[in-house]
């Protein structure tokens, strides 16, 4: 019969380099609450839902959802309306940013009326406090569609040209909500794809002279090239000029991207790392350097509906956050998810810390996988959450890093882990909730279990003091004791 050593793994010759700075950590982990303030009170503002503070409309004392411009940010099926007498019958909010200057919250509504059509919420309430000056902006198939914000408060916005040659790409800049539109940037003559399909998607980046924006192409059979992106730059604050990014063909186990790869989510992670997402694929790490961007990973999320994308560095940690855009013509119930950026090559459920939807019930189609997912601010270990589903509403979160748990198994904190150890986590074995390292959890998860046992049993034989380079050898007496012990373990679980 083989025996209780060669069962769990280990032999007498372990003697492995181990210190405390090595110490095996669980997964990083978080918290993603709904804000209980935004919204009316449950971190999301629905579809058609009028709350405190909204200050526009016709009616007084207090707007209503009779307010046309309150009729937004869902297809009326959210709150019974009949389709066809909404004033917006779906999909036309699709761009959302935040401001860090201010703490406000841009929504582009391409159904306000009165030239009202870029919102401003408050970031804490989500309430709706007014609008930006829209003189002059005009063009597009879409006027406006995409919006971003610089870390100095200036506003761009950008249109959607489904065709470069008949419909020119603009964006615009506001330097801040007061302010009047100037446009920064149009793609006549400019260094794009012909007939390409461009606006989908954008991003900002940096703020002043250092300022930079991203946009996606969109899928097209016939046009080469629409697997990469635009960057744009600046030299004077004030204009831009664009650089067509071509994806080099990628190395294997990577796969060079398809046309449109960029068109759903694109998100900076620093000023020449772009990450994106399209409809069918996983999100795409691109290196960029000058115009020709280099595939360096490949990042699969839960699902490939998680399209719409941002990143941040919270409390030192590098985080992506994903916010579900079903398409088609089914019931949403938009999910937002984190990942630890920090080792892209752990699995899946390692890098993934945190889920949550404000939502209780699944609501209109987001038919064109369309809204925006955005960090708002950023406070040591926490940062605020915004995302928008298109047809499905704000929802707001609180982020809360938490400190991994990390594996130990010197119980007695004697600084090696010995037999002496398995005697602590032998007296400990079946405890539950009470429990702690003391008494043989060597998890952090207050059960005494067999699970700590296996800690133990790859921890075995190694320090945990530093600065040693390699581990002590257990005396004979120790291994004697922790050979005594794993061979009765199991005529005394038996007992137990």
């Amino acid at each position: 019969m083989r025996s209780r050593f060669a069962q769990f793994g280990w032999t007498w010759g372990l003697a492995a380099t181990f210190c405390s700075a090595g110490m095996t950590a669980s997964a990083s982990a978080a918290s993603l609450t709904p804000i209980a303030g935004f919204g009316g009170g449950d971190g999301w503002r629905a579809p058609f839902e009028v709350i405190a503070g909204d200050v526009e409309g016709t009616t007084a004392p207090h707007p209503t959802t009779s307010d046309p411009i309150y009729r937004f940010l869902g297809n009326g099926l959210a709150v019974g309306v009949d389709p066809a007498s909404s004033v917006n019958a779906g999909n036309l909010e699709r761009g959302m940013a935040y401001n860090p200057v201010s703490g406000n919250l841009l929504v582009v509504s391409r159904n306000a009326p009165n030239g009202g059509n870029i919102r401003i919420l408050n970031g804490t309430t989500g309430a709706d406090i007014g609008s930006l000056n829209q003189t002059n902006v005009t063009g597009g198939n879409f006027t406006m569609n995409m919006i971003g914000v610089a870390d100095d408060g200036a506003i761009y916005l950008s249109n959607l040209s489904t065709n470069l040659t008949s419909s020119a790409y603009k964006i615009y800049r506001w330097e801040n909500e007061q302010a009047a539109p100037t446009v920064v940037y149009n793609s006549t003559g400019s260094d794009v794809l012909a007939a390409a399909r461009l606006g989908d998607s954008f991003d900002v980046y940096g703020s002043g002279l250092n300022t930079q924006m991203v946009a996606g192409y969109g899928v097209s059979t016939t046009i080469a090239g629409t697997n990469g992106f635009v960057k744009f730059g600046t030299t004077d604050g004030v204009s831009f000029t664009s650089s067509n990014v071509a994806i080099a063909p990628a190395v294997d186990p990577l796969v060079t991207p398809a046309s449109g790869e960029f068109q759903y989510g694109i998100t900076f992670k620093d000023s020449d790392t772009i990450i994106g997402k399209s409809r069918a694929n996983p999100a795409t790490v691109v290196d960029v350097s000058g115009t020709t961007g280099t595939v360096v990973d490949q990042q699969g999320t839960d699902g490939i509906s998680m399209r719409l994308l941002d990143f941040a560095v919270v409390d030192g940690k590098p985080l992506l956050a994903t916010l579900e855009a079903s398409g088609g013509t089914g019931p949403s119930k938009p999910r937002v998810m984190i990942y630890d950026m920090s080792n892209p090559a752990l699995p899946l459920a390692d890098r993934k810390i945190a889920e949550a939807s404000a939502l209780t019930a699944a609501l209109g189609p987001n038919a064109n996988a369309a809204g925006q997912i955005k960090f708002g601010a950023i406070d040591g270990k926490t940062a605020t959450i915004y995302a928008m589903s298109t047809n499905n509403g704000i929802q707001a979160f609180t982020l809360s890093l938490e400190e991994p748990v990390v594996n130990d198994a010197d119980f007695n904190g004697d600084g090696v882990v010995d037999g002496a150890d398995f005697l602590t986590w032998q007296t400990g074995f079946g405890l539950s909730g009470q429990a702690d390292k003391s008494t043989g959890d060597a998890d952090g998860d207050g059960n005494v279990n067999d699970a700590d046992l296996a800690i133990w049993n790859t921890q075995f034989g190694t320090t945990t003091t530093p600065p040693a380079a390699v581990s002590s050898v257990p005396e004979p007496a120790t291994l004697a004791i922790a050979a005594m012990g794993v061979a009765g373990l199991a005529a005394w679980r038996r007992k137990k």
